[in-house]
């Protein structure tokens, strides 16, 4: 049995042998043959790959052309900004009718638009204009006298849209800044010393790794029709160390002290220097906190009471600011709110920015202010000024107080 049982599975094993050997020149052939549809599928996906990587190429080639033009376009669209705000301001100032015939209360209670455009030229200059426009909504009834005849000019000088300001500003690869035109410029950190439209040229270089920068300046008077005086002189502004920038200048007058100069607003009429013919600001501010900035200017001129060098000179003005956050129009629910300290003599500077008409000569105060960013681009400010005015003439004197809400549409 067992024998029987071997003889079979010898035969078995030697047929599976034999039927194996002569099959595997058929298999051969058939391996070959997908061998070759392969190939010819390979040829045929290298050709479509080759096709597609040309198309591809193509695509790359008309998108990195589009790119192109885009960035062309992209860099004329950034050679022309044009930015600025609306305001719509009140002032509520019944004592400030006891000054001068233009000191009105009116006269801030208005529309108000900041047209601004800056201009590239190529990498290193940049053209400027400005335009300022005042449409009051309280009808102003501060006059002024040109030729003797009473006027509305002078209230009306900013209202017919005109460009009051062009200017050119550099910024050369060798960190010099120039900027010659027709401008607004100011000296002192709170535009204490001057603040106020000038033409003639500025320069300025960086002296230290942190950004101080020593500069000169010449500028001929332009915020008022019949200005006939220039000046001239050095600045030096940036930080120094880690938590402190100053800005000082000095400027030198081309009038004598005591000379004859035009009258503001009134033409053919004469008047006495009132600031002298040399003067400076030193100023400076500091985080004294965090969100917290202190801001402090002091200001003097060479003026003199009767030639003497005297108390009653009333040369000197002295301003601070304490600052607690700042708004950011772009950031809606920031905010900021400040207090605000000044005492600025009737003879204490030569042309400062009075901040429409909040910060006076000849008067001393306190202001505090809000601001509150509303809505996006929106920016609303509110402040409360009590300040003693007319000081210089005791008998005279009044008491200042002042309410301003305002809203500016920034765009």
């Amino acid at each position: 049995m067992n024998r029987k049982k071997t003889g079979a599975i010898l035969l078995g094993l030697t047929m599976g042998l034999t039927g194996t050997v002569c099959a595997a020149p058929a298999e051969e052939g058939d391996i070959s043959a997908r061998i070759a549809a392969i190939e010819a599928q390979q040829q045929q996906l290298s050709a479509q790959l080759e096709a597609l990587k040309a198309e591809n190429n193509k695509l790359k080639a008309e998108k990195a052309e589009t790119d192109n033009k885009v960035n062309e376009v992209k860099k004329e669209q950034d050679r022309v900004k044009v930015y600025g705000f609306v305001r719509a301001s009140w002032d509520k100032d019944t004592a400030r009718n006891q000054g001068r015939e233009w000191d009105d209360e009116k006269t801030n209670s208005r529309y108000y638009l900041n047209l601004m455009a800056d201009l590239k030229i190529n990498d290193e200059w940049t053209g400027h204009f400005q335009s300022e426009t005042n449409q009051r909504f309280a009808h102003s009834t501060a006059t002024t006298s040109v030729g003797g005849v009473p006027t509305k000019v002078r209230n009306l000088q900013r209202e017919d849209g005109q460009i009051q300001r062009i200017w050119l500003s550099g910024n050369l690869k060798n960190g010099l800044q120039i900027n010659a035109g027709r401008k607004w410029s100011p000296l002192g950190m709170q535009f204490s010393l001057i603040g106020c439209t000038t033409s003639g040229i500025d320069v300025s270089y960086p002296i230290t790794k942190q950004g101080l920068r020593l500069g000169a300046f010449y500028y001929a008077m332009a915020e008022y029709p019949q200005a006939d005086f220039s000046m001239y002189g050095p600045t030096l502004s940036g930080p120094i160390g880690h938590n402190f920038d100053i800005n000082i200048a000095y400027a030198k007058l081309n009038k004598g002290r005591t000379a004859q100069m035009n009258k503001p607003w009134e033409d053919g009429v004469k008047e006495q220097n009132e600031f002298g013919n040399q003067a400076f600001v030193i100023s400076g501010a500091t985080n004294v906190a965090k969100n917290l900035r202190l801001t402090a200017d002091y200001v003097q001129t060479n003026h003199q009471a009767d030639g003497v060098i005297s108390k009653d000179d009333n040369n000197r003005a002295y301003l601070a600011r304490l600052d607690y956050k700042w708004t950011n129009p772009s950031v809606v629910g920031s905010f900021g709110a400040y207090l605000r300290y000044h005492n600025i003599q009737a003879h204490g500077n030569i042309w400062a920015d009075d901040a429409w008409g909040s910060i006076l000569k000849d008067s001393r105060g306190w202001t505090v202010g809000f601001k509150y960013v509303p809505w996006k681009n929106v920016e609303w400010e509110t402040l409360y000024q009590n300040a003693e005015c007319n000081m210089s003439h005791e008998k005279n004197a009044f008491t200042r107080n002042l309410i301003r809400t305002q809203l500016d549409y920034h765009f």
